[in-house]
């Protein structure tokens, strides 16, 4: 059996870590009555147009008042497709993350988000180890829609964020 060239190990290993950090900050947080978990599919678009499928897995707490609002801890793996249309956009590679943040409930179920993502793989769309998620969702009782953005926040070219309108359901 021939051993993984060193590059491609390299490349697997980040995946994987952050896999893991995602699924024990998962597991971790602790129960709530209110909590629930959200599975979320989409469409993602970036620089000229280009479109690609997402999903995302989500561990949403107990709402907790905040003034005439509320708020509740958020944790999500989500992994955004490769795609393969122009390799001068290098937008050909898998991204993963692991995020964790918060969601603040606004007016009924309408509620916004934000969390830090931690990435496995990079693209010109998703181009740091980090990236900023902000999210504008309708929460239901089993089901939300959602809009999302992440990007690093300008603070490395290329910055061309990825942009997802996405509905889910939720136990």
């Amino acid at each position: 059996m021939q051993a993984a060239h060193p590059a491609t190990a390299r490349r697997r290993a980040p995946c994987g870590a952050v896999a893991l950090c995602a699924l024990l900050a998962l597991g971790a947080a602790p129960p709530a009555r209110a909590a629930h978990l959200e599975f979320s599919f989409g469409r993602s678009v970036t620089l000229r147009h280009h479109w690609t499928d997402v999903a995302f897995a989500e561990w949403i707490g107990e709402r907790q008042p905040l003034w005439k609002l509320a708020w509740a801890p958020a944790f999500a793996l989500g992994h955004v497709d490769a795609r393969g249309d122009d390799p001068r956009d290098r937008l050909d590679r898998t991204v993963w993350l692991g995020a964790g943040g918060a969601r603040l409930y606004l007016w009924r179920d309408l509620y916004a988000g934000f969390q830090l993502a931690a990435t496995a793989g990079r693209t010109d769309a998703l181009s740091t180890p980090y990236e900023f998620v902000s999210t504008l969702g309708w929460q239901g009782r089993h089901w939300q829609l959602m809009l999302r953005h992440i990007s690093n926040g300008d603070f490395r070219k290329p910055n061309h964020g990825e942009t997802m309108l996405m509905a889910g359901v939720a136990f």
